[in-house]
Parts: structure tokens; sequence; C-alpha cells
């Protein structure tokens, strides 16, 4: 499969980047956290405010938001495909180009396609892809391939032409999610200040002309300046939780199964550090200094975000795949570099027959608790828990497929879901539902469902549904538990819907 030292031939490279869309191949949505979530407010964007079934709960307004990349994808496909193969087709090219930005990537900064960037594959299905992150992920495939282009021999040579270039690049990918957008910023600058000390062993020259030289990234931040902006933002939480940050860093392929994520991630670290002490391998110095400011960015950062959750989560996969990409087989001998590839494929291969498998899993299970959807008359009040069991919440969420299962009742049936993100300034659709009382958001959907310190959230919660909420769905992750005042008029697998019992 390799050429001389390690080198991946192009036509493999083809066969990779369709290979990695495999497991989404299956599923008739593809089963990522978020992504019900994400659909049922495409529909309410699409909509445009005539069913009146949504129209009394959601409003939706376009405006510039640097958050809106698989959005604007969704607008163009919906009308041409349909909601669902939209989504879909939007997660497969996310993964695909993702992909293709690696090996580009390994191709621009070494003049071949490295066997080290074999073994980054898998992670274009990392943890934020599973959260189904769609923005901020398209937005990092697509700074791969732009970090790609701008250190590509074509535009290196071209410095005019790229700040011109890549003046666009920097809006389209600012307007697809703004942490995209800053990481972009970040490894321009590593790679410019690297490349500049390198070449003049002067450091604050090397500063200066890296500066100026990506000075075309801060175009679309400017720019933003003139239009008007929602007023007001969600606070920054969770700051320098070293447990937290450590989960996160080695859950960066978290799928299903615990011990098979972790092996893998630990393969992955301890290649990285064997290949970036061995003399045997050459470094680009512009990708490893990116590797490490992304690492302590991710260290520093809070995890939360203007509101916006598993904020230095989704660094890594870029961390693990920068690291392995920036190195390259100097002469491994043919022994070591067979060794090297045939451990390439089996870990891609691996991963992917993992990933296709749990996907397969996670779709029948979701397909089989929205059985009960039918049952739930067009245009309902309803709300919805999910009910966990007493685990750190954080710990299970990247284990729970179902989170935004409300959504498929609103797309569906039109009913009201409490799962979408109430953001100002971080999302274009509104929320009204003065029936719901406090029951508005995601924030309300995911509760523990068994006694927890003495404490049930879930019952305490169902207690202060108000009375206009007929009806309920709850799924349940822990054993089942009787509601007073609420009986059970459908059930499929964990996925109980309830009617309020008339006094």
């Amino acid at each position: 499969m390799t050429g001389q030292s390690g080198t991946i031939p192009l036509r493999w490279c083809a066969a990779l980047v369709l290979l990695a869309a495999v497991p989404l191949f299956w599923p008739v949505v593809p089963p990522l956290t978020d992504l019900p979530g994400h659909m049922s407010r495409y529909m309410v964007q699409m909509d445009g405010g005539r069913s009146a079934d949504l129209a009394q709960w959601y409003s939706f307004r376009w405006g510039l938001l640097p958050n809106l990349g698989a959005d604007l994808l969704a607008w163009v496909f919906e009308p041409i495909v349909g909601l669902r193969l939209a989504v879909k087709a939007i997660a497969i090219l996310i993964v695909m180009l993702q992909v293709a930005g690696y090996l580009w990537l390994s191709r621009a900064a070494h003049g071949r396609v490295a066997v080290t960037a074999l073994f980054a594959v898998p992670l274009a299905l990392g943890n934020p892809f599973q959260f189904g992150f769609l923005n901020f992920t398209l937005g990092m495939a697509l700074v791969t391939l732009a970090l790609a282009w701008w250190i590509s021999p074509s535009m290196a040579d071209n410095p005019r032409r790229r700040w011109l270039v890549f003046c666009l690049v920097a809006c389209v990918i600012w307007v697809c999610h703004l942490a995209a957008w800053a990481t972009l910023c970040v490894l321009v600058g590593c790679c410019e200040l690297a490349g500049r000390f390198e070449r003049s062993g002067r450091l604050l020259p090397a500063l200066w002309g890296g500066f100026l030289a990506s000075t075309c990234l801060l175009v679309p931040q400017l720019a933003s300046m003139a239009w008007p902006n929602p007023a007001g933002h969600l606070p920054n939480e969770n700051w320098f939780r070293l447990g937290l940050k450590i989960y996160h860093f080695a859950n960066v392929l978290a799928d299903r199964w615990d011990a098979w994520d972790y092996l893998c991630a630990a393969g992955l670290l301890a290649l990285i550090v064997a290949v970036w002490r061995s003399p045997r391998f050459a470094l680009h110095k512009g990708l490893a200094l990116g590797t490490i400011v992304l690492l302590v960015v991710f260290m520093v950062m809070p995890g939360t975000i203007y509101g916006s959750a598993y904020a230095d989560m989704r660094l890594t996969p870029m961390i693990y795949a920068l690291a392995l990409i920036c190195a390259r087989p100097l002469d491994l001998g043919a022994c070591r570099q067979r060794m090297l590839v045939v451990a390439g494929i089996a870990f891609v291969a691996l991963r992917l027959v993992g990933n296709t498998v749990s996907m397969a899993a996670w779709d029948e299970q979701i397909r089989k608790e929205q059985a009960v959807v039918e049952q739930i008359p067009r245009g309902s009040q309803l709300l919805t828990f999910i009910a966990l069991p007493c685990v750190n919440f954080i710990r299970q969420q990247a284990r729970v497929r179902d989170v935004h299962v409300a959504s498929y009742a609103m797309m569906r049936r039109h009913a009201f879901a409490n799962d979408q993100w109430a953001m100002p300034g971080g999302q274009l659709m509104s929320i009204d539902n003065p029936v719901a009382g406090p029951f508005i958001d995601a924030q309300t959907g995911a509760l523990v469902g068994e006694s927890c310190q003495g404490f049930n959230q879930l019952l305490t919660a169902i207690d202060r549904v108000p009375a206009g909420i007929p009806r309920l769905w709850v799924v349940w992750h822990v054993p089942e538990l009787p509601l007073a005042g609420w009986r059970p008029v459908a059930r499929s697998g964990d996925s109980v819907l309830y009617l309020r019992q008339m006094p």
C-alpha cells in the first residue's frame, strides 16, 4: 500500500476517504447525539412559519452568526432530497472532507502522504462528531483543508495571491463555526512563525512577518463588527477542571465500548510519543508547534464557552491528528515500514468496523424508541424526559444517543420538543411556549431517573410539570418507575408515552 519511505499512494487516499464514511451508510438518520435537535431546527428554518403547529412555539429569523455551516447546507439540499437525506449527506460529507484534509495536509507538509497520516483517519469519527456537533466538525474539516492549502508550495510561493484568497476562505470558515476559525488562525500563525524563524533565526521579525502574512484571516471578525449582533450571551464555565480535561483527552475516540475506545486512544498516544522521540522520523516544525499550542489552549480554556458545552473537548481530535500528521518517516527500513503500514491498516479497519456496528445498533435502538411517536396527536403539547442512571453526566452523555429524541416528535408530529438550545446570540431559532413553564429547552430533558444521593431528579421534575401539558414521553435508561398522575398509553422498548390522568 505504500511506496518508498512510508508513502501512501494517492489512489489509496481516495479509497480511505470513501471508506471512512461507510459507518454512516446504513442508518436512516446518523445516530449522532445532537443531530435530531439540528434536524428539527432545520425543519423550522425551512417551514418558514407555514405550519401553525410549529409557529405557535418556534420562530426563525435569518441573521449572520459564526455557527451556520450545516444550516446553510441544509437550506441548499433539503428542497432537493428532503430533510433526512440532506442531513445524512451532510454528515457523510463532513467525514469525507475531514479525512481528505488529513491526507492533503500530510502531502502539503512532507511532499507526500506519510504513513503516519493513516492513523489519523478514524479521528474523523471522533468524539465531537459522535456528539453531532455538525457546524463545528464541518468547520474543522475545512480548517484542515485550508491549512494544507496555506502551506502548499503553490500558495507559499505567491503570498499576495494567498492573502487575497484566504480573505474569502477565512470568511467561509468563520460562518461555519467561530471556534473553527479561531483554530485556523492559531495553526496558520504557528506555521508562519516556525517557517520564518527556521529561515531567519530571529524571533521578533518572524513574529511580525507571520502576523502580517496572516492578517487576511482577521477579515471576517473585523467585518462582523459592522453587523448588528444580538445583545448578551451565556457565561463561560468549567475553568481548569483537570479531571475532565484528562477524561476528554482519553475519550477522543468515544463511541460505544469504553475499554476499546480507551485502548485505541492509548495506542495513538504511544505512537505519537514514539515518532516524536525517534531519530527515524522528522517533524514539520509548523504543525508540531501548532500541536503544542492547541494542547496548551485545550488545557487553559473553559469547558463551556458562551453556553456551548464541551468547547475544550472538541479540540482533541485535531490535537491527535496534527501530532501524527506532522511526523514523517526518514529511513525506517523495509521491516519497520511494513510493520507500521500493517498496524495502520489494521487500526483503521478495526475502528471503522467498530463504528459501523455501533452506529447500526444505535440506529436500531433509536428507531425502536420513536415507535411511540405515532400515538402522539399532531401539534401536541408534550414534554420529553430521558431517565439517566446516577452516573457523572459527562461520562454517560457520550454513551447515550437519544438525548434529543424529542425532536422526532417535533419532526413527525409537529409536537412541542423541549430539547432545543436557548442560546442568546448563538441560535437563529426562538422558543416561546408559556404553557411548558420552565421546561423549554435542552437543559430540562435529560435527568437522573433513579435515587441519587437521596434525590430523584426525574420524579421531582414530573411533579412540577404544568397542568397544560397532557402528555409525557419518557425513555428509561434505568428501571421504570410509576409516575403518579400519569398512565402509560404506548410503549416500545424503553420508551413509554404517558397521558395525564384526569382527577
